[in-house]
């Protein structure tokens, strides 16, 4: 009923952007059989249990051909922002002129974050629109359900490897930000003099000592304690045996960990015994040639993000472990919780399953004196991990800012400070969040100088984030022009307007142009150097000269324009103007007064 693809085409990746796009783009052809439209209501009413977010609302007067069509379109990048692949909303969709008694068709331009993804996001959108229009029921509906997590288990491989850049990334579209990107993991957010770097939730300003006192955290915890904060009590051991006399030491129970490794890796809590030590500094030794001894802390541990000088977000984290029901025991508790979506997931990404009755699980039960025919009481938690990281089975939940005491929100800015870290995840273990750790006590475990927020459904957090890195404006003024496919009459161009505008930075193939001095070598072609100028933080205004060929060939480079025009007058009638007018259809929704919103 929903015929994506005209025999003898294929979708097609698009490397720049038009069409009102924010990110590179894949174009087919689609055609619908007539006999679709009369599903549109069962793919409406049945497509909220196939999405994890709100399906786009009708707009007013909106054709039902395109209504199925812009429901396509979010199925196709629904999908890949649950797995984790940054995908805008903006689209494309035009109506294609036919003869009459063909079958409706439309041109039509998605974004694409990954031209290896998007296929697989394609096959799936056709698959259950497909399935949903035609009233799916039954084995066939629980199908549909089945491939569903097929699809996000091959899209994986895909997924961005930084939750942060991810997050970071669709802020940057929602708030209309520019980004350019130099690899998988640094990326440039606004354009010329307003740019800024980050890598996650490292930034430019992000200073290399404050890091690499982070990243150990003996250090760490001695730039604490001497600020006076409740820094850890440890010291570093190089074999068994002193673990176990450092622990005899410090007194138990004892914590062991890496000195130099994040996210829980390698870490053991609660030790109460020297046999526990001895195997928990083998374990840590293993990932770290730097292992530490340091006194145990009651309580949970809470990472207090803060960011330029303020707590943005704070979470609990708990350790892996069963909730009782009054009913089943320990065992049957955690069958019960591998058989989760969640845990079904995790397995298959990792390999093994992160909460199991192992070795881990039986020690820290017989530490309780408990075994797993134990029934715990409906509501009781068992812990079944000694860390309490998510990679180790553990989940986290948000706090809300007003439900913690001032006085450990003003620790954690302090501690931020003291490190001088603009961004900064400060892990405060403490038996109650909402009261003064003054007054019940408090450690902070570690100052993390690249924190993992783990916040994708909060996205006003990511969108303060990028607004406040960028500032008000994060673009400078850039004009696109556009010249002919003849070097001489472009060479001519760009000379007269570095005399012209001498402030005016000037970008072309045969290199840039900065206060009316060509200052760097040729590029491969136009949309390279005009990359190359707003890359530049000593240019307050751009003008780009791209020629036809550059542009058919390559898109355009950045996602709105003050103005787009061509350099010299071309004849309409002529293939150069026919070319011209093409491109400017292409063009025209990314000129700032032909965006709504935009100034």
């Amino acid at each position: 009923m929903l015929e994506l693809l005209k025999p003898g085409q294929v979708w097609r990746p698009k490397r720049g952007l038009g069409y009102g796009l924010l990110q590179q783009s894949v174009v087919g052809v689609v055609s619908l059989d007539a006999r679709a439209i009369h599903g549109l209501p069962r793919l409406e009413a049945a497509l909220p249990d196939f999405v994890d977010e709100p399906v786009p609302a009708p707009r007013q007067g909106q054709p039902a051909e395109e209504r199925l069509l812009t429901l396509f379109a979010f199925v196709h990048a629904a999908i890949q922002r649950e797995g984790r692949i940054p995908v805008s909303n903006p689209f494309h969709l035009q109506r294609r002129q036919l003869q009459a008694g063909q079958a409706p068709s439309f041109d039509l331009c998605l974004p694409a974050a990954s031209f290896e993804a998007s296929p697989l996001a394609l096959k799936w959108a056709r698959t259950l629109c497909n399935g949903l229009l035609q009233g799916a029921q039954g084995e066939r509906l629980a199908s549909l359900h089945t491939l569903r997590q097929e699809v996000l288990d091959q899209l994986a491989r895909f997924a961005n490897p930084s939750v942060n850049k991810y997050c970071i990334l669709l802020a940057a579209y929602r708030l209309r930000v520019p980004v350019l990107t130099f690899d998988m993991e640094v990326m440039q957010l606004g354009t010329g003099c307003h740019a800024r770097w980050m890598e996650s939730s490292l930034t430019d300003l992000t200073p290399a000592i404050g890091v690499r006192f982070a990243k150990l955290k003996h250090h760490t915890a001695r730039v604490l304690r001497a600020g006076g904060l409740p820094g850890g009590e440890h010291k570093l051991v190089g074999t068994p045996q002193e673990a176990v006399e450092c622990a005899a030491q410090l007194g138990y129970p004892v914590v062991v960990k890496p000195a130099d490794e994040d996210r829980g890796v390698g870490v053991s809590a609660d030790l109460r015994d020297d046999h526990a030590v001895r195997g928990a500094w083998e374990a840590a030794r293993a990932v770290s040639a730097n292992v530490l001894v340091e006194k145990f802390a009651p309580g949970l541990t809470h990472r207090l993000t803060v960011f330029q000088g303020e707590v943005i977000r704070v979470s609990r984290r708990i350790a892996g472990g069963v909730t009782g029901d009054g009913i089943r025991n320990v065992a049957e508790l955690v069958t019960l919780a591998q058989q989760t979506e969640l845990h079904r997931r995790s397995q298959r990404r990792h390999g093994e399953a992160k909460l199991a009755l192992d070795e881990e699980a039986i020690g820290l039960l017989e530490q309780e004196g408990l075994q797993a025919s134990h029934v715990p009481a409906a509501g009781a938690y068992v812990r079944l991990r000694r860390r309490d990281n998510m990679n180790a089975g553990g989940s986290s939940e948000t706090i809300p800012l007003g439900d913690v005491h001032p006085a450990n929100l003003q620790l954690a800015r302090d501690a931020a400070r003291l490190m001088r870290l603009d961004f900064a995840g400060v892990d405060l273990i403490t038996t109650d969040i909402a009261s003064s750790w003054l007054e019940v006590g408090g450690l902070i475990c570690e100052v993390n100088a690249k924190p993992q927020m783990g916040a994708r459904k909060e996205p006003e957090l990511w969108d303060r984030v990028v607004s406040e890195m960028v500032g008000p404006c994060s673009r400078i003024p850039a004009r696109l022009l556009i010249v002919a496919d003849d070097d001489a009459r472009e060479m001519a161009a760009v000379r007269a307007l570095a005399s012209q505008a001498p402030t005016t930075s000037v970008s072309s193939r045969f290199g840039l142009w900065i206060n009316g001095q060509r200052s760097t070598l040729q590029f491969a072609n136009g949309f390279a150097a005009t990359l190359a100028l707003l890359r530049r933080t000593d240019v307050t205004a751009a003008t780009c000269l791209m020629s036809l060929g550059d542009l058919e060939r390559k898109g355009l480079p950045l996602d709105l324009w003050d103005s787009i025009e061509s350099a010299e007058p071309f004849d309409p009638q002529s293939a150069q103007g026919k070319r011209l007018r093409a491109l400017m259809a292409m063009a025209r929704r990314h000129i700032k007064t032909q965006v709504q919103g935009v100034s």
